[in-house]
């Protein structure tokens, strides 16, 4: 029933009531009709603000962009247009929250539903030609029954039919927390026109170089099978508990191979690196630095490798100091570049092997922040494709962007170079199912983070959850920037504690039990 229909269900009644004479009741009979009246309107009309904003959240996008209000027959539609007038130019309605059981089972093993909101139903089963912009090729990592629950979400966000997603489930996770998960029944019943691939191959340790496996696996899956080789344009790596800023459509715009402000680059780094789009030398760090300490206790220096990559025509070996260069283990890479980590892996000799060899025989940790990046800036001509950037730091084809992943890391100390970030954070509450985060981050979003993500640029964020603030993930992904609301922290919040009518109910009976107690005593 739509929010206008209530409203008229609402005024028929009060009518009803008047052709019935209330008013001629005795004076005694009129609070208990108000009261009547009261619950009856309270119970019929719907339980959403009475603005425009409110009405929204609730709605649906129907095709043609309009947002559908009611859910029967002869229900109330209002147009984006209109919406705008009324809300502003700055606010657009957002999308319906994603539901993690968008699929209509109807207890049969085959699909009659599924909510394919970004492509891929009956209308597009031929799916998409390639001029619509990038084919990109996603992994999404998992490793706990809570990542696997985010991860639901994050599928509903990125599926299309000229998308691969690549979905691995650490060894760690028992089959039984997969299969009986939302994720599961998105993947296998509501994939909307993508190619899935599902494994459990690697167990990942935090700080060692197992870190790095579920990546490199992905790499030589999408340049080896035959079923991928070839039929994508970007690799983007991601954790469950990520959200994409924009819609797949936009996605593929952006990075678009021959016209995309993205095309031709390698990203390898997020908002929380010291040097923004590109990679951070080791030694711009001051050395009591725990990175710079870290990555500098050989006195030779920094390492130089020796090694003979498969493409030396004339086999000698050659040697190379590598210098090491932190970025983020969430990437967002070029085929050829891929490719040729994949395929030098492959070789003992090369230089991706002989450097990994070198990491793991030094026991370094952070390695999934280090080698890729590292190896990017020392490996021609793959380093001619790192972003180029403005003086201000942001990405020349696209100055709306400082960073290409939005997330808040290391804020429980001062930064190497001295800045200290004071905004407040979420916390996870007692009652959530979330995890709660290392002391270094990343630390979860929410609604309040909304304006620096705007500041970002970003087309990517984390840590979101449902189970911390599900308004952010309901929010994402969108169309455009200006369908970004932007709130900022304020100086400082401080909210009530939830509260808990049980609790209260008891503290006022037991307070109402010792005034009785008082006057009985009273009166003796």
């Amino acid at each position: 029933m739509s929010f206008r229909s209530n409203i008229g269900t609402t005024r028929t009644t009060r009518r009803y009531y008047r052709k019935n004479r209330c008013i001629a009741f005795s004076s005694s009979c009129i609070p208990f009709v108000l009261c009547f009246l009261m619950i009856f309107w309270i119970k019929n009309t719907p339980q959403t603000s009475v603005t425009s904003m409110g009405v929204v959240a609730l709605g649906h996008i129907g095709v043609n962009g309009e947002i559908d209000i009611g859910d029967e027959a002869g229900a109330d539609t209002t147009t984006l247009s209109t919406l705008e007038s009324t809300v502003g130019s700055r606010r657009i309605p957002p999308t319906p929250p994603p539901d993690t059981s968008s699929y209509i089972n109807n207890g049969e093993d085959e699909v009659t539903s599924c909510d394919c909101r970004w492509g891929g139903g009956e209308e597009d089963a031929e799916g998409v030609s390639n001029s619509e912009g990038a084919r990109l090729a996603y992994l999404i990592t998992v490793h706990n029954k809570q990542s696997i629950d985010n991860a639901a979400y994050l599928f509903q966000s990125i599926r299309h039919p000229s998308t691969i997603i690549l979905l691995h489930i650490d060894t760690k996770v028992s089959k039984d927390t997969y299969l009986s998960s939302a994720l599961r029944e998105e993947v296998e019943r509501c994939s909307c026109g993508a190619s899935v691939h599902v494994d459990s191959v690697h167990n990942c340790q935090w700080g060692r170089w197992s870190m790095n496996g579920p990546t490199h696996w992905a790499m030589d899956v999408l340049t080896s099978d035959d079923r991928f080789r070839g039929k994508w344009d970007v690799f983007i790596n991601l954790s469950g508990d990520t959200m994409p800023v924009y819609q797949p459509s936009v996605m593929s715009e952006l990075f678009h191979p021959s016209t995309g402000p993205l095309r031709n680059t390698n990203f390898v780094t997020s908002s929380s690196c010291e040097t923004g789009l590109l990679p951070t030398n080791v030694h711009i760090f001051p050395h009591w630095w725990h990175k710079w300490e870290h990555y500098n206790t050989n006195p030779d220096g920094d390492p130089v490798i020796s090694y003979i990559d498969d493409d030396d025509n004339d086999g000698d070996a050659k040697e190379i100091t590598m210098v090491t260069h932190f970025g983020s283990q969430w990437m967002a890479l070029l085929p050829d570049f891929v490719e040729y980590v994949a395929k030098s892996l492959k070789n003992p000799n090369s230089l991706a092997s002989r450097y990994r060899d070198f990491l793991i025989n030094a026991r370094k940790l952070m390695t999934d922040e280090t080698f890729i990046p590292t190896l990017l800036v020392h490996a021609y001509p793959y380093n001619e494709t790192l972003p180029v950037l403005k003086e201000d730091g942001s990405l020349d084809a696209m100055p709306s962007m400082k960073a290409i992943r939005y997330e808040r890391m290391d804020e429980h100390v001062p930064s190497a170079f001295g800045y200290f970030n004071n905004q407040q954070r979420y916390e996870v509450p007692k009652s959530s199912e979330a995890d709660e985060p290392k002391i270094w981050g990343p630390y979860f979003l929410g609604i309040y983070d909304l304006g620096d993500i705007v500041d970002s640029g970003a087309l990517f964020i984390r840590k979101v959850s449902v189970n911390v603030d599900p308004n952010i993930v309901y929010m994402f992904p969108v169309s455009r920037e200006s369908d970004i609301p932007y709130i900022r922290w304020p100086n400082e919040l401080q909210i009530s504690e939830k509260p808990n009518w049980e609790r209260i109910k008891q503290e006022m009976m037991k307070k109402a039990k010792e005034e009785e107690e008082k006057k009985v005593i009273e009166k003796q």
